[in-house]
C-alpha cells in the first residue's frame, strides 16, 4: 500500500509540475507575442505617416506645385499635428524612414513615446541635448530594435559594401530638403566617468568651431572602419546619428555625415 501511495503522490507531483511548466510556457509565449505585436503596431503608425507624405507629394490636383513644395507642405501639416516635429530622416532602400522630434527642456521625452505622445517601446528619433536642426553638428538618437526597425539599419554600415550602396542620408527640416553624405561609421564604448582620454562624441553637438570642431573631425575619422574619401572642413554642417550596439549596453554605433551643397 505504501508503494502505491508513493507512486500516486509522485504522479500528482509530476502533474503539478507539468501544469506549472505549461503555464510558464503560455505566459512567456504571450509576453513575446505581445511585445512583437506592439512593436509592429508602432512601426505601422510610422509607416502610415510616411505614406501620408508620399501621397501628398503626388496629388494630381496640385500640379501647379513641385514635389518639393508638396513635401514641405506635408511637413508643415505634421508640425501642426505635433509642434515637437522638426524634421524627417530617411535612408533610401532601407526601413529607416521616420519623423524626428525635439524637446529642448526634456531631450529624452520621446525615448519611449510614439509620435502622438503615447507610450511606445520603439520611441521616436529625437534631437540630442545642446543642439537644434540648425546647429553645426546635429545629434539624433534612435533605438536599435530587434525587429530591424528604427535605427537598426545604421549597424549595417559596419560593412563598407553597405555604405557603397547607401552613401547618403535624407534629413529634411520643416522648411528645407537636405541630403547628407556619410563620412564615417564606427562602434564606440560609452566613456567611463573621469576617463579624460575617451572620445565623448555626444558632447560635440551644437555649434562647434575652432579646436573643438577640428578635434571632433579628427576623432570621427580615426574611429572610422573604412575611408569614405569625404573630407570635412570648418564651416561644413554635420549630422551625427547614434544608436545602441547589439553586443553590449555600454557600446554605441555612430554614423557621421556632411551636408551636401
Amino acid at each position: 500500500m505504501a508503494g502505491k501511495k508513493t507512486a500516486k503522490k509522485t504522479k500528482s507531483l509530476l502533474w503539478v509540475l507539468l501544469v506549472a511548466a505549461l503555464a510558464v510556457f503560455v505566459f512567456s509565449a504571450y509576453k513575446i507575442f505581445s511585445e512583437v505585436w506592439q512593436k509592429q503596431q508602432e512601426q505601422n503608425a510610422f509607416e502610415e505617416l510616411s505614406q501620408q507624405i508620399e501621397t501628398n507629394v503626388v496629388q494630381p490636383e496640385k500640379e501647379d506645385k513641385t514635389p518639393e513644395q508638396l513635401r514641405l507642405e506635408s511637413y508643415a501639416q505634421l508640425k501642426e499635428t505635433n509642434p515637437h516635429f522638426v524634421g524627417w530622416i530617411k535612408i533610401d532602400g532601407t526601413p529607416l524612414d521616420y519623423p524626428v522630434v525635439h524637446t529642448p527642456d526634456n531631450p529624452e521625452y520621446y525615448l519611449r513615446r510614439a509620435f502622438d505622445g503615447s507610450y511606445a517601446v520603439s520611441g521616436t528619433p529625437f534631437v540630442g541635448q545642446g543642439c537644434t536642426v540648425d546647429s553645426t553638428n546635429v545629434l539624433v538618437y534612435g533605438h536599435r530594435m530587434n525587429n530591424e526597425t528604427m535605427f537598426t539599419t545604421l549597424l549595417d554600415y559596419v560593412e563598407k559594401s553597405f555604405w557603397e550602396e547607401h552613401k547618403e542620408i535624407q534629413f529634411d527640416t520643416v522648411d528645407r530638403l537636405q541630403r547628407y553624405e556619410i563620412v564615417s561609421a564606427f562602434y564606440i564604448n560609452i566613456p567611463q566617468e573621469g576617463d579624460e582620454d575617451a572620445f565623448y562624441w555626444y558632447q560635440y553637438c551644437g555649434d562647434i568651431s575652432g579646436e573643438d570642431f577640428d578635434y571632433y573631425v579628427q576623432q570621427v575619422k580615426s574611429h572610422a572602419y573604412y575611408d569614405t574619401g569625404i573630407e570635412i572642413s570648418e564651416g561644413d554642417k554635420l549630422l551625427t546619428l547614434t544608436t545602441c550596439a547589439y553586443d553590449s549596453d555600454s557600446r554605441r554605433f555612430v554614423v557621421v555625415a556632411k551636408l551636401k551643397e
